[in-house]
């Protein structure tokens, strides 16, 4: 004797429901991730490390090309330009010249970049700078066409 035949119905059809909900939360999940890479290629720096700091990484082994200072290069200068917060507000240092803002500062830097000289600028910001006013500085170092601008850290 032959089995009855089955009639399908529409509950037999796996659910394409749950299947759409993974491939859209894998959609979003990577390119949500893949938006973290865009900052580093706009602002190319490096970070300006003492010279203990870089044998302390050279001694674990950890060193890169990237953080240790080509030999052959032609030495430069360092113009430490650094974000000082006070009661007062935001004021500038570069060297050991006092400026009350930002527009102060900018003919100082733009007759620094002018010099035939490889200048570094460094931007040393105190703990309560905000980030916006660091890359204000960033930003017309290198407008003025310095060749390297770095962070320095603590």
């Amino acid at each position: 004797m032959k089995a009855p035949h089955r009639r399908a119905s529409a509950h037999d059809e796996p659910g394409m429901t749950s299947m759409i909900d993974v491939v859209f939360l894998l959609l979003v999940f990577f390119v949500w991730t893949s938006s973290f890479d865009k900052p580093e290629r706009n602002l190319a720096s490096q970070i300006a490390m003492s010279q203990s700091e870089l044998e302390e990484i050279n001694s674990q082994g950890q060193a890169t090309s990237d953080t240790l200072p080509d030999e052959d290069a032609p030495r430069s200068e360092d113009v430490v330009v650094r974000i000082i917060e006070d009661e007062s507000g935001l004021r500038y240092q570069v060297g050991a010249v006092d400026f009350a803002a930002i527009g102060d500062v900018l003919p100082r830097l733009q007759k620094i970049a002018a010099l035939p000289t490889s200048t570094v600028l460094i931007v040393d910001p105190d703990d309560g700078v905000s980030f916006d006013d660091c890359i204000e500085v960033f930003d017309h170092a290198v407008r003025f066409g310095f060749p390297r601008v770095l962070f320095a850290v603590d």
